[in-house]
């Protein structure tokens, strides 16, 4: 069952005036390349336990990571991490439907790849990103179940995550090329523009919108967050006050500041939209000591959710509050289920679509079901 007694309130946040400061140190980002390795040790899923609030969907043996909710058929397209089938063993696609629990299964089209992001574009198609024995973007046509692929310039890219822009593009981070990259949906061209900064300036993990005509993603290795702006081509970093904090997940909250989490840190941090000032705000309770706070999305109440634990095990999912701070944490059925990623575009329409990569399971509940619980 989820914990129904109150979490205390975190302590006041720490303001720090913004730093632009580029890092030049080289260091290893092993990580990436491993992540996809790691998370193939998932497991045939324990059995879960009934959790209030959540609807569970197992896929056992093929480390969901994320959910991805077509509201036009009701259906949940799946970012598989792990295919053990014909195609060498590498990441696919799912589709499931919520009425039977059945998942389609639709091996990646690159053999030696796997995915590392998805979105639906405004063109109605399913985008993501591929790595692994190369490396581009491509897309599945919810309709005809077809496969069309563009790789990227150089086949060691990396590119982690897509989301459709502000001109009729869908913009990807490339980690191991250190570029940002715009794919045009009219002409399918590809376009990469070199990120400043070198070094541990890598683009990570998240790509969202941010305001105007920004896009904005995490450098969580470099300790920053970074904006695009694709009226002028500017880029704009903000380093993140706690050393070592590892921010991950962002997205714009309901005040029009940027939120991210501090997966390391133990904080969610803002940074106001005007004065670049970072604010952070501590997320560690009694109850959950190490939260490992993973993506954030905006909900349809206002509040922002997050997934705690993708990279030790957690099973929680977070509820912060942007006016007064306060943090609570729901428990997912399934103990060190890996919580990767939510779909902000689910969750914006009142829903939360959850993919646990070592629980072997995609979990769904409505926020307001969440928010009648605590």
């Amino acid at each position: 069952m989820c914990h129904t007694h109150p979490r205390p309130h975190p302590t006041e946040g720490i303001q720090v005036t913004r730093q632009n400061l580029h890092s030049r140190k080289q260091a290893s980002i092993a990580i990436l390349a491993t992540t996809a390795t790691v998370w193939t040790l998932s497991m045939t899923a324990a059995a879960a336990a009934p959790a209030a609030g959540f609807v569970e969907y197992p896929d056992p043996l093929h480390a969901p990571c994320e959910g991805i909710y077509h509201a036009s058929s009701g259906r949940i397209y799946i970012e598989e991490i792990v295919d053990p089938g014909p195609n060498g063993n590498v990441g696919s696609l799912g589709v499931l439907d919520p009425a039977t629990g059945a998942i389609d299964r639709y091996p990646l089209p690159v053999p030696g790849t796997t995915a590392g992001g998805a979105a639906f574009g405004p063109d109605g198609n399913l985008w993501f990103t591929y790595f692994g024995t190369s490396s581009g973007v491509a897309f599945l046509d919810p309709d005809t179940k077809e496969y069309r692929t563009f790789p990227t310039s150089d086949p060691t890219a990396t590119p982690t995550d897509i989301w459709p822009g502000p001109d009729n593009a869908m913009y990807f981070p490339e980690s191991i090329a250190q570029k940002l990259g715009r794919i045009d949906l009219a002409t399918h061209q590809i376009s990469e523009i070199p990120i400043p900064g070198g070094g541990l300036n890598v683009p990570t993990t998240i790509i969202m919108p941010g305001a105007g005509k920004k896009m904005m993603f995490s450098a969580a290795l470099a300790n920053r967050i970074v904006e695009y702006d694709t009226a002028t081509g500017e880029f704009t970093q903000h380093d993140v006050p706690t050393p070592g904090a590892v921010p991950q997940g962002l997205t714009l909250g309901p005040d029009g500041a940027i939120w991210f989490s501090e997966t390391l840190g133990a904080k969610i941090g803002r940074i106001d939209p005007v004065s670049g000032e970072i604010t952070e705000y501590p997320i560690a309770t009694p109850e959950v000591p190490i939260p490992s706070m993973g993506p954030l999305v905006l909900g349809s109440d206002g509040n922002l959710w997050s997934a705690n634990g993708g990279f030790t095990g957690g099973s929680t999912i977070g509820r912060f509050n942007t006016t007064t701070h306060r943090i609570d944490y729901f428990d997912l059925p399934r103990p060190v289920s890996g919580p990767c990623d939510i779909d902000s575009a689910a969750a914006a329409a009142g829903k939360l679509v959850i993919g646990q990569t070592t629980g072997g399971a995609v979990a769904i509940a409505e926020i307001d079901d969440l928010n009648a619980i605590k």
